[in-house]
Order: C-alpha cells, then structure tokens, then sequence
C-alpha cells in the first residue's frame, strides 16, 4: 500500500509530454497490483495480455459492480485458439488498492502509441518480459519505504535478501487471506487457473466476449478475493 502511495505521487507529478515516463511508471504499478490482488506468482504476471483486458474494459467499468479484468495467457487448449484465462478483480480493494485505475492508466498510455495486442509486460521489442525484469524497481521501491517509514519494515537488513517479485507478492497475499479469514473454496477458485494451465487441460471454445459473459455469471463469487484485500 505504501509503494503504490509513492507511484500515486509520482504519477501526479508526471506531465503529458512524460510519455515515456507515464507508461514505465504506469506498468510499474499494475504489475504490482496484478501480481498482490490476483494472487500471482512473480513469473505469472507476465502472461498478461493487453487485448484481453482491451475488449472487456469498457464492460467491467460499466457494470453494476465496476471490476477489471486480467487476461492471462497459458497453455490453454481451445478449437478457436483461444488459450487465456480471465480473473476479475474489484476496481478498488477494501484496503484502498486500485488496480483498475492502474491498468486502465497502461491501456491509456499504450493508445497513444498503437499498442492494442501482445504482452502487456513487454520489451521494446514487443516481447513478453521475464519478472526478473522488474525486480530492480521493487527493490528500490522498497528501499524507499524501508528509509522513510522504517516502522513498515522492523528487522530487515537487506531487502534483496527478504523480498523479490517471484515470491513477495504471492506469499504477502496468502497471509492476508489467512489473516482475513477467508473461505478456503473463495482462495482455491482464485487459484483454479494455475492447475488448468499446468496441465494444458481443454476449455470450452468460446469467443472472448462468451468467456467474459461466463465470467460475470458468477462475478460476485470471483470477486470476494481480491475485495478483501
């Protein structure tokens, strides 16, 4: 919470001519939500698709219950193709988190310059990053917080050696579903994805549009995860 405090600000400083710098800080920071509210390992939030969550933004603003949704590819099999999973997340957490305005902030900035498929996580080729990739950013992100709000981090020496995105994100997110208490069937649904693309197991052949409509059938269901958090 305090990291994205620091990107928030950051961000209010940005100009419009800061292209550049608004996309990098932008991915910065739906990185990290992606990864804490979907409860993501580090090497899972690169599967993220830009133009799954593209053709389903509009809709998940618009609904009764404003979310949004993160495409993620894998190795799912499909007649059409269609080989990605969709997890809703609530557009701000009970804690204050925001991953939709971060993410809608990406799509934003990728508008400018063209960017509408592929990788949301990419380099300047257009190809999907590695995590690892982001791990100097958090590190400094952390750093940061560890030198001005030390309370945040009793007992931590080096934060390279405690933290990292492959695990950080995955193991904090756990603990506060323990902590909040919440239902064992709430967390093994949000984690139902992981054990379908380990196993290249076959979906339904649906069109992104049938697939985000079966989403929202049991929207409130999908939801109580990362609305807690």
């Amino acid at each position: 919470l305090e990291i994205m405090s620091i990107l928030e600000l950051e961000w209010t400083n940005l100009v419009e001519t800061d292209a550049t710098l608004r996309l990098q800080l932008a991915l910065e920071g739906a990185f990290y939500l992606i990864a804490y509210c979907a409860g993501l390992r580090g090497e899972e939030v690169p599967l993220t698709d830009i133009h799954g969550i593209r053709s389903t933004f509009e809709a998940s603003g618009n609904h009764s219950r404003p979310h949004v949704v993160v495409a993620l590819i894998g190795r799912f099999k499909s007649e059409l193709g269609l080989n990605s999973h969709l997890m809703a997340l609530v557009s701000v957490t009970k804690s204050g988190l925001e991953p939709r305005k971060w993410i809608g902030r990406v799509i934003a900035e990728y508008d400018r310059i063209g960017v509408t498929h592929g990788p949301m996580f990419r380099n300047a080729f257009g190809q999907r990053i590695k995590a690892s990739a982001m791990e100097g950013k958090f590190f400094g992100r952390l750093a940061e917080v560890q030198q001005s709000k030390p309370h945040l981090m009793p007992g931590i020496e080096d934060v390279e050696e405690e933290y990292g995105v492959y695990r950080s994100f995955r193991r904090g997110v756990t603990s506060r579903a323990m902590d909040l208490g919440l239902p064992t069937d709430v967390v093994e649904a949000n984690n139902r994805w992981r054990r379908f693309n380990k196993a290249g197991a076959s979906r339904p052949s649906l069109s992104m549009r049938e697939h985000y409509t079966d989403v929202t059938l049991t929207l409130n269901h999908r939801l109580r995860f990362s609305e807690n958090l």
